[in-house]
């Protein structure tokens, strides 16, 4: 009898869309669950039934649910391992078992052995880096060694710009003889400068030790001679409480008559050292290439320095870390130098519509999802890593509730199909009567 299959037709549509009001129950109910996307229903109908030459339905069915892999919103947290992926592309972690999975939730933190994890204390994958940012390794997990301890830097090159005062006297003759090694007091030294300024560089072992720049007016217009010091009582056979020239010969500088250095001309940049520290770090020369005074002006003005810079440091242990937009996770360290040290890993799928959901946010690949492209951030097809935010879900709660009305509704009409088709039955069986 025809009417059976309206009963069926129903009943399909009942099962149908109490599946979808699971589908939407779930989407509402992590609707702050970080990373979290949305599901879809989607519809196929049964055709099936041939009622007087004509094809008709017998109802509807839930073909698949399909995950929404659209942005959500980013929000910041201040805490900088907490990273969001603004584009394409997933976090690659592994479990205990050496198991790969996919997520989008970045809420990691650093756990007692230095590992890189998330809340359910998976492994974050990575490629480690050298000192330069180039990989040696292949994936691997990321571990934060806290106890990490990096070298010093030796100085090698120093930048000082200063201006020097055009109104000051020329006060050269009293100065100590212009020879490497030559020591005097402070005093002397400083009687026959016009201005002085101290530099704190670092020798091999990570030791620092201060340099001062004299400077005299010459007597020749425009010009000004330098030497640099150290502390003697730092130097090898060095006598405490004087100053000892580590300048190879005194240095020249030469103005142009508009006040700008004249980089030819008479100027002439001096290299210092050699100089052997008596605490047994290596003899220490800054080649005269390497001793920067480009900037350096002589206006009518106080002497006075306006960039003091060298690339030296002393060693350093980690004290935190810092992860760029290209996933490069650089350690930051006591000194203030920062080393690269990992490079995040990101997997992007031909079909992620197709990964397979595991919970925990989690997702693996299936045979429909293809196999993961790994890279990292900005690189093509990945998208860019932000430290110190989260993606929030992408459950847009207004469209859900709507949905919920219109689902609601529609198995309400299938249950009424059912409710209407029984009295047509009955209807049918009161014939006899």
């Amino acid at each position: 009898m025809a009417l059976t299959r309206a009963l069926y037709s129903g009943a399909s549509g009942i099962d149908t869309y109490g599946k979808a009001m699971n589908i939407i129950g779930d989407n509402i109910a992590n609707v702050n669950t970080t990373g979290f996307k949305a599901t879809r229903p989607v519809f196929f109908d049964m055709l099936s039934a041939e009622i007087g030459g004509i094809k008709v339905g017998t109802g509807s069915r839930m073909a698949e649910a399909n995950r929404l892999f659209l942005q959500g919103g980013i929000q910041n947290t201040n805490s900088p391992t907490d990273l969001a992926i603004q584009g394409d592309g997933f976090f690659v972690l592994k479990d205990g078992q050496g198991q790969n999975f996919y997520s989008r939730a970045g809420e990691f933190t650093v756990d007692k052995n230095g590992n890189f994890v998330n809340p359910g204390g998976l492994k974050v994958q990575g490629f480690q880096l050298d000192g330069n940012g180039n990989p040696i390794s292949g994936l691997t997990d990321i571990v934060i060694n806290t106890q990490l301890v990096i070298p010093p830097d030796e100085t090698a090159k120093v930048n000082l710009v200063t201006n020097l005062d055009a109104t000051e006297s020329v006060l050269l003759a009293t100065l100590p003889a212009d020879v490497l090694g030559t020591e005097d007091t402070p005093g002397n030294w400083f009687a026959g400068a016009n201005f002085t300024t101290v530099m704190t560089i670092y020798d091999s072992l990570g030791q620092s030790h201060d340099l001062t720049f004299v400077f005299g007016k010459d007597a020749a217009a425009n010009q000004w001679e330098y030497r640099v010091l150290a502390n003697a009582g730092e130097v090898t056979g060095g006598t405490a409480g004087e100053l000892r020239q580590v300048s190879a010969a005194g240095g020249l500088l030469e103005f142009n008559p508009d006040g700008t250095l004249n980089t030819g001309g008479a100027t002439s940049i001096t290299q210092i050292g050699s100089i052997a520290w008596a605490n047994g770090a290596s003899a220490q020369t800054i080649a005269a290439a390497d001793v920067n005074f480009t900037g350096s002006t002589q206006f009518a003005a106080p002497s006075q320095v306006s960039v003091l810079s060298q690339n030296g440091s002393p060693s350093g242990s980690l004290s935190g870390i810092d992860i760029g937009t290209d996933g490069v996770i650089r350690g930051v360290f006591s000194s203030n130098r920062m080393q690269t040290l990992y490079r995040l890993a990101l997997a992007s799928f031909a079909g992620p519509e197709e990964l397979t959901h595991e919970g925990n946010s989690l997702f693996s690949e299936s045979t429909n999802s293809g196999q993961p492209l790994i890279g990292g951030a900005q690189d093509g097809g990945f998208g860019t890593v932000l430290s110190g935010s989260v993606e929030l879900s992408n459950v847009d709660l207004a469209t859900e509730f709507v949905k919920m009305v219109t689902t609601q509704r529609a198995f309400q009409a299938s249950a009424r199909t059912i409710t209407v088709t029984d009295g047509l039955f009955e209807e049918v069986a009161n014939l006899k009567r």
